[in-house]
């Protein structure tokens, strides 16, 4: 090489030329051409010239991973399940609060413990975090598939925008775009549809309770509704607000969740095809709530005291006795959840009720985190009764048997609805499902056809629930030997069509598919018709955990640990639930 420099010209001019000599020697006989270059293939030459193959298209991003697939799938979040592996059927929800790094860290865990991957965003995400967050391909290749947003700071405008941010990030991302994205309390079920809703103030260090509806959720483009079903919540209807018509707290603690999360879930089934709703649950949480304070002292936070009066509700110490939710209450509340389209729950978090304040300063937590938690999966599926449930559940015509909130309790006497009579059933069945036990001729389904009812009674005295019809079969609950049942008048008080449940009761009710006879009167005598009903089968007592119904309720830590800052409670068994947002 000359120390001369080639102009730019003369760099291309020779590349032209070399490219003109090889193309012209692929043209040449392959004995001549092989001679002129040495030996070497002159097609071997003409491929090293061009560009390699076209890298193959990048892989489609996944599907969210499943939390419920019935009978065996089971997967449920939490607030304190922040690190891998988690507890058995729990799969962690870091904070990005924590920093990126460790929430990756905690999802690699989770995806090496075989668990879905979730998150909670309690502060907006910068892009940077965003793309990172959400483009990783996790451990085995698993992508981010549930995203917990939970905005409190600011105006609700604000905290729109940030929830509306946080989906187009999830949705523009190459790997997580397909997860599941919902806020706290965000639903498209609007407050005047709501009906349990009650507009009370909320008071300080609680929870935002922005009620967002329809538009916002429209808006954001969610498709996760995260429905705040709190028993105490200041924005529950019950007795204490005096718009209740059970005179009974612990008919509004319990029913009052399950008319919103009803009333949920009708929207999404009607006008959001494929969205879940995957609610927040707790035990008891009465944060901000005066009407529930028993003492009406905010300096030492909201607790309401099963056995004290509660003045401003005008009830005696008599009155509001045994009036908690019990642990066998919750885990019934969870399956009515289930039974009515709930895909999986969301656990607040745990210690929210404690059995006895043992000392000044020191609540004594007896209702731990584990023991929610089992609560949870108790209801959910983990009962011996409950395998016919879960088997209904996983066949493919499974459905709610009702979502009415207005069932027929005691016929002719008045009390209709659930928030009066503080009953309600929820059930699921399946036509298609094996069962001998059905003897029906349906298409000749001979030998198909399940159907399980979960009935509860909060009230303080007995009631008669009678079913009507689910599908197109009548519910029958009484038979004699030779599997006749009876039909009387159609407001009849007697057992061929209504169960009896006892007062602070729960019952698990499992139906046949039969054709048999109907007679007209309980004596099996004179007129009948043949016809296929649903027809008892075994009628469990559940859930029967009761003894907790005296429990204090106490609010959410935020409030506690104030009042622990201040040096008016040293409470050793909270943790914070949300944490301020950054500057």
């Amino acid at each position: 090489m000359s120390g001369k420099r080639l102009t730019r010209g003369q760099r291309i001019a020779g590349k032209v030329g070399a490219a003109a000599v090889i193309a012209a020697m692929t043209s040449l006989p392959s004995e001549l051409g092989h001679l002129l270059t040495g030996g070497q293939d002159t097609t071997q030459m003409a491929w090293a010239g061009k560009p390699p193959p076209s890298p193959p298209p990048p892989a489609a991003a996944p599907a969210a991973e499943p939390l419920n697939v019935a009978p065996s799938v089971h997967w449920f979040a939490a607030w304190d399940e922040a690190n891998a592996p988690g507890s058995s059927d729990f799969f962690p929800t870091p904070s990005t609060y924590t920093g990126i790094a460790n929430t990756q860290t905690q999802l690699n865990g989770s995806a090496v413990a075989g668990k879905p991957l979730g998150i909670k965003v309690e502060v907006p995400l910068s892009s940077a975090d965003a793309t990172n967050l959400f483009n990783t391909h996790y451990t085995g290749g698993k992508a981010i598939s549930y995203v917990f947003g939970d905005f409190e700071g600011g105006t609700q405008a604000t905290a729109l925008t940030n929830i509306t941010t946080l989906v187009n990030q999830v949705r523009g991302s190459t790997w997580s775009k397909n997860a599941y994205v919902g806020h706290y309390d965000l639903t498209p079920l609007n407050d005047a549809d709501d009906p349990s809703y009650h507009a009370g103030g909320i008071g300080p260090n609680a929870s935002a309770h922005r009620h967002w509806g329809k538009p916002e959720y429209d808006s954001s483009h969610v498709n996760m509704a995260n429905t705040q079903l709190y028993p105490g919540a200041a924005d529950f209807r019950n007795k204490s607000t005096f718009d209740w018509p059970n005179a009974n707290i612990r008919t509004g603690l319990f029913i009052a969740p399950l008319e919103r999360m009803t009333a949920t879930q009708n929207v999404l089934n009607a006008s959001y095809s494929g969205h879940k709703q995957i609610p927040w649950v707790a035990r008891f949480n009465n944060a901000g709530n005066t009407s529930l304070d028993s003492d009406q002292n905010s300096s030492n936070g909201y607790q309401f005291v099963p056995g004290a009066a509660l003045p401003q509700a005008g009830l005696n110490s008599t009155q509001t006795a045994n009036q908690m939710l019990s642990r066998g209450d919750f885990s019934a509340q969870i399956l009515h959840y289930r039974m009515r389209g709930a895909y999986s729950v969301n656990l607040f978090k745990e210690g929210d009720v404690g059995s006895v304040i043992a000392a000044a300063g020191n609540p004594d937590c007896a209702y731990t985190s584990a023991q929610a938690k089992q609560d949870v999966r108790d209801g959910w599926y983990n009962h011996s009764w409950n395998g016919r449930t879960n088997q209904i559940f996983a066949q493919s015509d499974a459905k709610p048997a009702t979502m009415t909130l207005n069932p027929i309790v005691d016929s002719g006497t008045g009390m209709s609805r659930a928030e009066s009579s503080g009953s309600l059933w929820s059930g699921t069945y399946s036509l298609n499902m094996a069962n001998p036990a059905s003897t029906n001729t349906v298409k000749g389904q001979n030998g198909k056809g399940a159907l399980d009812i979960l009935v509860s009674n909060l009230d303080t005295a007995d009631h008669l629930v009678k079913f009507g019809t689910v599908d197109v079969y009548d519910v029958f609950t009484d038979h004699n030997a030779n599997g006749y049942t009876y039909s009387e008048a159609s407001n009849d008080l007697t057992m061929g069509r209504n169960a009896l449940v006892q007062q602070g009761m729960h019952k698990l009710l499992q139906f046949d598919l039969v054709t048999t006879r109907v007679y007209n009167n309980a004596s099996y005598t004179g007129g009948f018709k043949t016809q296929t009903v649903w027809l008892l089968n075994q009628n469990y007592n559940v859930f029967n955990n009761n003894n907790g119904r005296n429990d204090i309720g106490i609010p959410e830590p935020t409030t506690f640990g104030m009042l622990a800052a201040g040096g008016t409670m040293a409470v050793v068994c909270r943790r914070q639930r949300r944490k301020p947002a950054k500057a």
